[in-house]
């Protein structure tokens, strides 16, 4: 048996015999330490075999799991492929990325809505073609710089002849290979971000000029947007929340590698209604709700094979319920920034709309981040003022 059936034979058995729910990198990963027999050559061509697989979603449904990986790989894969010159010599070498083209090449008709079968859920400002076609590529690894070190970071780029894309001031594209934790001292000098998690403190712009902000980041997961609002706004009083206790102690080790001081972090179950006077009142809100993430699919694409669509009305339900258990919290004329990693309009502006139409909060902005141009991720969010 030649080097490459068995890496497509391996790809094939594990595509077999993994079950939805465990995040698919996670799989692979144990896979690979009870199987050290596969160098880092072979783990990276069973990696992409794997994850072009779950790019296509459920076309070409009626092959076999190893002709659909050979077609996935053919399709989603611009370097070089040994693999396809080797078990599939009659095809031909791919003369363009775009699939329509290469699935002709090999007597395939392309059907984006296959792969991705709820388009006409997409929010309004989602372009279906340019999205789905997104899902078939590897988004960029994103870091953001940190204030006051801008030389510091693009001297050690310099240094280390790290390639990179500079997006706006302080955004950096990377490849996904890059290693950063040797080269510099992360959440001090760069936060690794993506791009379109960023582009939320556009909305800051909007905010009146203050002198000072009590925020609290209310389903803070890792901190990520804790720190992107400490960064932004003077003289940040910040208080994290999430359900998780575990990914509040990353977020306390990461501030404080970070440096930023935090009023309090605590275990807080958002949907179920309890008295949070203690807390006190705040002038910012950050609601990153819990949601389908299938604006990150194209990280995860084994959501495309797994995905229940019903999963959307159940998130939107528990969006809003989250969202009532805010206003008690919020000042007057105070803020709340609403926030999904999805790309459904069920669970960006719907739940908006339905929110602002019976709570007293008004509309001041609402923005989709559709990162796919940049090869980042898509977000949702909206700015939201409560009425005094």
């Amino acid at each position: 048996m030649s080097r490459f059936q068995s890496q497509l034979n391996t790809a094939t058995r594990l595509i077999e015999s993994y079950r939805p729910g465990e995040p698919f990198h996670l799989y692979l990963k144990q896979y690979f330490s009870a199987n050290r027999k596969h160098g880092s050559s072979d783990r990276k061509l069973i990696r992409d075999l794997c994850y072009s697989y779950f790019r296509i979603g459920q076309w070409i449904s009626d092959q076999s799991i190893s002709d659909r990986l050979l077609a996935a790989y053919y399709l989603v894969i611009t370097d070089p492929m040994p693999l396809i010159s080797a078990l599939c010599p009659e095809w031909p070498v791919p003369t363009s990325h775009e699939p329509t083209a290469r699935a002709a090449q090999i007597g395939l008709a392309w059907q984006p809505d296959l792969v991705f079968p709820w388009a006409d859920q997409l929010s309004t400002a989602i372009d279906p073609t340019a999205f789905i076609e997104s899902l078939l590529r590897q988004p960029d690894l994103f870091v953001r710089i940190r204030p006051g070190q801008e030389s510091t970071v693009r001297d050690k780029l310099s240094r280390d002849q790290i390639q990179h894309r500079v997006i706006g001031k302080t955004a950096l594209a990377l490849s996904n290979a890059t290693s950063l934790e040797s080269r510099f001292s992360l959440d001090w000098e760069i936060v690794v971000q993506d791009l379109s998690s960023q582009r939320i403190a556009e909305l800051f712009q909007t905010m009146p000029v203050r002198t000072s902000w009590k925020v609290w980041d209310a389903c803070a997961a890792s901190g990520g947007k804790s720190l992107l609002t400490y960064d932004h706004l003077p003289q940040v009083q910040l208080t994290c929340t999430d359900l998780r206790p575990n990914i509040l102690r990353n977020l306390q080790s990461r501030l404080q590698r970070a440096g930023i001081p935090v009023e309090h972090v605590g275990v807080d179950d958002l949907t179920q209604r309890r008295d949070r006077s203690a807390m006190g009142k705040f002038d910012l809100i950050l609601a990153d709700v819990p949601c389908t993430g299938s604006g990150t699919w194209s990280r995860t694409p084994e959501q495309l094979c797994h995905f229940d669509p019903s999963s959307i009305d159940s998130y939107a339900e528990r969006q809003y319920a989250i969202l009532q258990q805010l206003i008690p919290q919020l000042e007057p004329d105070g803020y709340l920034l609403y926030m999904t990693c999805s790309v459904f309009h069920k669970e960006n502006e719907a739940v908006v709309n339905r929110f602002c139409g019976s709570n007293g909060m008004e509309l001041i902005e609402m923005k989709t981040f559709t990162g796919y141009a940049d090869r980042a991720d898509s977000l949702f969010a909206a700015l939201l003022k409560r009425l005094s």
